[in-house]
């Protein structure tokens, strides 16, 4: 599976984009997960997927067969696996435009967005950076205000284990 550098990303969207408008299709993408952190925060390593939400448009699926076929990529490559792990308190702010030609739009998840969502998954070592990136570009100085972060958007989970320890490390405050 291919590791995706800032610049293929980027690449990789507005090729998408212009077969689209080309196509006549109405598409709203939604980027989340390390592309997101690669295109707004930045981020030392690439990543092997893009994670979108962006329904069940069919024009948009093919679209993505076609990328995924025409670059040797697998069919995974920009998938919208995330969809189950999103949360349902997200509004038209927490999304960032990036690309709006035609009917086709991208935009991606603001950085609190994402921080919440890492701190959910909280997958240790592969998290970790991002949630340090993270934490950074929103500007978090404490624990109490990264849960703050976490529990608008997941007001009735909590922070992963791993995160949580991750926080402590970071902030000395008492919980």
């Amino acid at each position: 599976m291919p590791l995706f550098e800032k610049g293929d990303i980027e690449e990789a969207l507005r090729a998408r984009v212009g077969e689209l408008v080309e196509a006549g299709a109405e598409a709203k993408i939604k980027i989340v997960g390390a592309a997101a952190i690669t295109l707004q925060v930045g981020r030392e390593a690439a990543t092997s997927d893009i994670d979108a939400l962006y329904g069940s448009s069919p024009e948009v699926k093919a679209a993505v067969e076609r990328l995924a076929e025409a670059r040797n990529w697998s069919p995974n490559s920009l998938h919208d696996a995330v969809t189950m792990y999103i949360s349902h308190r997200i509004t038209d702010a927490d999304w960032a435009s990036w690309i709006d030609e035609g009917d086709v739009t991208i935009l991606f998840a603001r950085p609190q967005l994402l921080l919440a969502m890492k701190l959910r998954a909280g997958r240790g070592i592969r998290d970790a950076e991002d949630i340090h990136g993270l934490l950074d570009a929103c500007g978090i100085a404490s624990r109490t205000e990264a849960k703050e972060v976490f529990d608008r958007y997941y007001p009735e989970e909590v922070i992963a284990k791993r995160a949580m320890c991750q926080l402590r490390e970071r902030y000395t405050e008492t919980d």
